[in-house]
């Protein structure tokens, strides 16, 4: 299983120092500042239980008050110093440990996220990694990935004043040590097995985590919020949002009973090894071979010890869920994209339109054996433009994906200009084309910002009003109170404005247009047009496409004849291609789609007429 190797890829250690690199690039104090909580800690503590020894010492000893009250005076100032250094340390870290979670962590996993492999990214192993890494910087800095530095810096600590009071406790009886370190190790133990089983059961928890997240996610999402009224989809949404719940719950319960007995056990210890201690003190103490002073500084240190063990098995547990962490934001972070992302191939020029060849071209997608396309030949001359149809799942959008450089060919390969599209540096490559998929994406941003992705000043608005001309939106925009400075998504910006359907199509086909690639794609761009708004753009096809080469997905069988040449796309292959008088006249499955559509545009025609 590729997590598990995954997992073992780094250690504890490695993880560690990758921590450390990173907040020394990030910010180099917070690597020192840290340290300077272990003496101060350490004194504060050790200071904690020999003030109480001098007062009780200076009574029984009648020690002079002068004398007494400056001792107990340059201690308690003493105490104070070290007390503010603690606290002004413990603060910094907790500072410091926000501002590389936020400004570091956060937007380097986000980067990678958009950034890496389109394959890698919507494969079934891409998105468990994306669902661990958001797992690995959730809540807050104490408890995600972000702690395990300065949890190493407090188990240091821990271990330090754990060794300052063991050299008191020799000076009383080794063997006591020796019951309390026992007890401790028990107890360290039981915690690393439910640490383990907790990392071992990650992958089954992320999934039910990924699931209801996208159960509230969608629910929330404005652009589904009708047909959940519409269908009544609220008692399904509700029951399987409560059956991921209770996965959820059931899980979180399992985690608490093991938490549960790990804590009665650690009760059931310090009774043990407490209640032992304090009966062996008593009986010294008792014998007169140590002074009440002593007794209570023995008292003090046996509590402190057992505090510190008690912190050295925190810091463990927590240490080893940091690690763990740690270990799924980087294989993230390392996913090395198989596309090539160094120097490639020249690019063909810009303002002239490519060719392009699928040769022997198969592909399916991870996890699944079976094809969706199947050794496909097809030759897209420069400047051509070719519609391809096809029934629902038939392939369309993969083969799009495909041509794109989204996905890769599982055999064959793909030419642009006789050149393998692997040759490519793929962002190089990707300025070569530009896309209207079926999926709108906008930005929370101005309208203008949404078409040409450049600040005001890099905007060029001539270029940007052609292109809204062209697409039909133009007037609209301008209709707006702000024009181009209009906002979108209103739920999230000030005074921003909801397009419609048809609006936000032709927002994005400007927006492609825009960016005035050799290599156009248009996928169902006229799916939520009115028919007059889809004759327009029809019209405009020949200027829309000038000097491209372009690629058209459409079910309406009827907006095929602008194009030069027609595919269909059928059984996995391509069993058609020619133009639209020659397919009607081939008289096979492209006809037949078209007469079945041709009927129904004619039976509608005919009833409004009537």
């Amino acid at each position: 299983m590729e997590v598990s190797k995954q997992s073992a890829a780094y250690g504890f250690f490695s993880n560690l120092i990758f921590m450390i690199r990173e907040q020394w690039n990030f910010d180099k104090k917070g690597v020192f500042v840290p340290f300077v909580r272990i003496p101060s800690d350490i004194a504060v503590s050790l200071l904690g239980i020999w003030i109480p020894k001098v007062v009780l010492d200076a009574i029984a000893n009648s020690v002079p008050a002068s004398e007494f009250v400056m001792q107990l005076s340059v201690l308690t100032m003493a105490m104070m110093v070290l007390m503010y250094v603690s606290y002004y340390t413990e603060q910094s870290i907790y500072r410091n440990s926000v501002r590389i979670w936020n400004l570091h962590f956060y937007i380097r996993k986000s980067w990678k996220i958009v950034d890496m492999d389109y394959p890698q990214f919507a494969s079934p192993a891409g998105k468990t990694k994306i669902e661990r890494s958001h797992q690995a910087l959730n809540r807050n800095v104490n408890v995600n990935m972000v702690s395990i530095y300065p949890h190493f810096v407090e188990l240091l600590k821990n271990a330090f004043g754990f060794l300052s009071f063991c050299a008191l406790l020799i000076w009383l009886n080794p063997l006591i040590i020796l019951l309390l370190l026992l007890s401790y190790a028990v107890n360290v133990l039981v915690v690393l097995h439910i640490e383990k089983w907790q990392h071992q059961t990650k992958d089954e928890r992320a999934q039910i985590d990924r699931k209801l997240d996208y159960v509230v996610s969608r629910t929330s999402d404005s652009s589904i919020a009708k047909d959940i009224r519409i269908y009544n989809m609220k008692t399904w949404i509700d029951s399987m949002s409560e059956f991921f719940m209770r996965e959820q719950y059931n899980w979180q319960n399992k985690i608490a009973s093991k938490r549960y007995r790990q804590a009665l056990l650690e009760a059931l210890l310090i009774v043990v090894r407490n209640g032992g201690a304090y009966v062996y003190l008593i009986w010294k103490m008792d014998h007169h071979e140590i002074s009440i002073g002593e007794f209570v500084l023995y008292f003090g240190a046996i509590t402190g010890f057992g505090q510190w063990l008690e912190q050295i098995v925190g810091r463990i547990g927590k240490l080893s869920t940091a690690h763990y962490k740690v270990n799924d934001y980087r294989h993230l972070i390392d996913t090395t994209d198989k596309m090539r992302r160094t120097e490639g191939a020249p690019l063909p020029p810009t303002d002239e339109p490519v060719e392009i060849v699928l040769d022997n071209v198969s592909f399916h997608y991870e996890g699944s054996k079976e094809l969706i396309l199947d050794r496909i030949h097809l030759n897209i001359r420069k400047g051509e433009r070719l519609a391809i149809v096809g029934t629902n799942g038939a392939g369309k959008t993969t083969l799009v994906k495909l041509i794109c450089g989204l996905l890769e060919p599982v055999s064959g390969r793909v030419l642009l200009n006789g050149t393998d599209i692997k040759e490519f540096n793929r962002d190089e490559y990707y300025t070569l084309i530009t896309a209207v998929f079926q999926n709108v994406c906008l930005l929370p941003v101005s309208i203008a910002n949404n078409i040409t992705f450049c600040s005001d000043e890099e905007v060029d608005w001539e270029k940007l009003y052609t292109c809204t001309e062209l697409a039909g939106i133009k007037s609209k925009i301008e209709s707006l109170p702000n024009g181009f400075a209009t906002n979108l998504v209103p739920s999230v910006t000030d005074q921003g404005v909801q397009l419609s359907g048809g609006e936000n199509q032709k927002l994005l086909l400007a927006r492609a247009l825009y960016k005035d690639a050799p290599l156009i794609i248009l996928d169902e761009p006229t799916a939520a047009l009115d028919p007059i708004a889809e004759n327009q753009m029809y019209l405009k096809y020949d200027e829309l496409t000038k000097n491209k080469t372009a690629l058209f997905i459409s079910h309406r069988l009827s907006s095929t004849r602008f194009c030069d040449r027609i595919i269909l796309i059928q059984d996995k292959t391509i069993t058609e291609t020619g133009t639209h008088d020659e397919l009607m006249a081939l008289g096979g499955a492209y006809k037949e789609i078209f007469d079945i559509q041709s009927q129904y545009y004619q039976r509608n025609a005919g009833e409004e007429a009537v």
